[in-house]
C-alpha cells in the first residue's frame, strides 16, 4: 500500500520549526492554509520552544508534534501522521538519515533543502529500493539548492527546439547583508570535508557514464568576466552541477531523454570581489582537511567566515535578492552537429532573499506537488532529485503563481 492509500491526520509536517529556515516554512505554510483545506502541523524536540516560534510568528491553532532525531519512535510517530515531512533540520550529514528512515518505515514522503551532495548521494544509494518498495518519494535539494537550476535546466531543454548541446548558468546575489546562519556554515563545512568520501562513494556505486553530447563547449578561464551577465564568474561549488546531472541521468534512462552539459558559474560584483572571495575559502577548505580544523571552523564561524556565518535579521532580508540565468545551447532540427551550435535558449529564475525566504517558499510548493499532484509524479517511489520528480508537475507554475519566485522564459 503507498502512502497516499491510507488518509493522513495532515498533509504536511514541518519538521524543525525552532530552526532559521523552519520558522519561515511555517509561516509560509500558514499563508497558505488562511485559504482552507491544507492540514498541518509542526514538530520539535522541545514543543514549549516550538510553541514560543509559534507565538512569536502569530501562528494559532496549530497542532505541536514531539519528535527527536534520537528517538526513532518519536520519528515514526510524527511520520505515521503526515503524507509529506518537510525536514528542515541540518546539517542532513548529522540529523537526516533518521528521518528518511522513519518516513520509508511509516509510508510517509520527505523534502528537504540540503546542498550535501554525499549526503543526497548516499540516502539514494542506500535508500532508493527501499522508498520504492514503500511507495514513497524522497526528494532532496528542494529550495535555493537545487531547485532554480535544476528546474531552470528542465525548463531550458523543454523549450528547446533541437537538440541541446551545454547550458551555461550564472548565478547572481544582490544585496549588501549577504549572510547565513551557522546551521548553513556548518553544512559547507561538513560538505567540504566529505568531498573524498563522496568521490569513494561514487567509484562504489559505479554507475555508468551518461551520454553526452560530442560537442565541446568554449572553455572557460577559472575566472572570467562574462558579457553575457556582464559580471566577473567562477565555478559555483554548491550541490546544483550533481543534482542536474543526476536528473538527467533519471529521463535519459527511463523517458529516454537526450543529456546535455552543464557548467554552472556563481557571478560576482567585482573582479577584487572575487579574488577577495578565494583567499577567504583557501584558509576553510585547507581547516576542513582535519577533525581540529573542522572544530574550529565551526566553533568560531563568524571569524572563519568574515562575518557572513552569523544569524540573519530579518530586515536585513528584505533587501536580498537572487537570479539565476540560464543559457542553453545547441542546433535546430537538421542541423549538422559536428559545427558550432546554431541556436540558443535563455531562462532566467529570480526571486528575493534566496536562503530563507525562497527558499521557504520553494520547499513548501514542493510539498504540495506531492500532496496534490500524485498522477504526474513518476510511477513508482524513490529517492529522486526534484526534476526528476516534479518534471511532469505544475510546480513551475505554482511557483510563480505566488509572485515570490519567478520562471521566465527570456529568449
Amino acid at each position: 500500500m503507498e502512502a497516499e492509500d491510507a488518509p493522513r491526520k495532515y498533509d504536511v509536517i514541518v519538521f524543525g520549526v525552532t530552526g532559521f529556515t523552519g520558522q519561515f516554512v511555517a509561516e509560509e505554510l500558514q499563508r497558505l492554509a488562511t485559504s482552507g483545506g491544507l492540514k498541518w502541523a509542526v514538530a520539535g524536540r522541545n514543543k514549549s520552544k516550538v510553541q514560543a516560534v509559534l507565538n512569536e510568528s502569530g501562528i494559532e491553532g496549530i497542532d505541536v508534534l514531539v519528535a527527536d532525531v534520537s528517538d526513532q519512535d518519536s520519528l515514526e510517530a510524527m511520520c505515521a501522521d503526515a503524507t509529506v515531512i518537510i525536514d528542515c533540520v541540518g546539517p542532513y550529514q548529522l540529523y537526516g538519515e533518521p528521518v528518511v528512515k522513519a518516513c520509508i518505515s511509516q509510508k510517509c514522503n520527505y523534502v528537504d533543502i540540503t546542498g550535501e551532495t554525499f549526503y543526497m548521494e548516499t540516502i539514494e544509494s542506500k535508500y532508493d529500493q527501499q522508498a520504492r518498495d514503500a511507495g514513497v518519494y524522497i526528494v532532496c535539494s528542494c529550495g535555493f539548492d537545487s531547485i532554480p537550476n535544476d528546474m531552470g535546466a528542465l525548463m531550458v531543454q523543454k523549450s528547446f527546439n533541437g537538440d541541446l548541446a551545454y547550458v551555461d548558468s550564472y548565478v547572481t546575489l544582490h544585496g549588501s547583508n549577504l549572510n547565513f546562519n551557522t546551521g548553513t556554515w556548518e553544512s559547507l563545512v561538513r560538505g567540504l570535508n566529505n568531498h573524498s568520501n563522496l568521490m569513494k562513494l561514487r567509484k562504489r556505486v559505479n554507475l555508468p557514464p551518461l551520454a553526452l553530447p560530442a560537442y565541446q563547449p568554449p572553455p572557460r578561464k577559472s575566472l572570467f568576466y562574462s558579457e553575457f551577465v556582464k559580471r566577473w564568474c567562477g565555478p559555483f561549488q554548491g550541490s546544483d552541477r550533481a543534482v542536474v546531472y543526476r536528473s538527467m541521468r533519471y529521463r535519459q534512462e527511463n523517458e529516454g531523454v537526450s543529456s546535455f552539459k552543464f557548467r554552472p558559474y556563481i557571478s560576482f560584483t567585482s573582479f577584487w570581489q572575487a579574488i577577495g572571495t578565494v583567499i577567504l575559502f583557501i584558509p576553510v577548505i585547507i581547516l576542513t582537511m582535519t577533525n581540529w580544523g573542522i572544530k574550529l571552523l565551526i566553533k568560531y564561524p563568524k571569524f572563519f567566515s568574515a562575518g557572513l556565518a552569523q544569524t540573519p535579521k530579518r530586515e536585513d532580508l528584505d533587501g536580498l535578492s537572487f537570479s539565476v540565468t540560464l543559457e542553453g545551447y545547441g542546433y535546430s532540427p537538421g542541423a549538422e552537429k559536428t559545427a558550432a551550435p546554431d541556436s540558443r535558449v535563455t531562462v532566467k529564475v529570480s526571486g528575493g532573499d534566496p536562503g530563507y525566504g525562497a527558499t521557504s517558499v520553494i520547499l513548501v510548493q514542493s510539498a504540495l506537488c506531492i500532496v496534490n499532484e500524485k498522477e504526474s509524479l513518476p510511477a513508482s517511489g524513490g529517492v529522486y532529485t526534484p526534476a526528476a520528480v516534479f518534471g511532469n508537475t505544475n510546480l513551475i507554475q505554482n511557483l510563480n503563481d505566488t509572485g515570490k519566485v519567478k520562471f521566465e522564459l527570456v529568449e
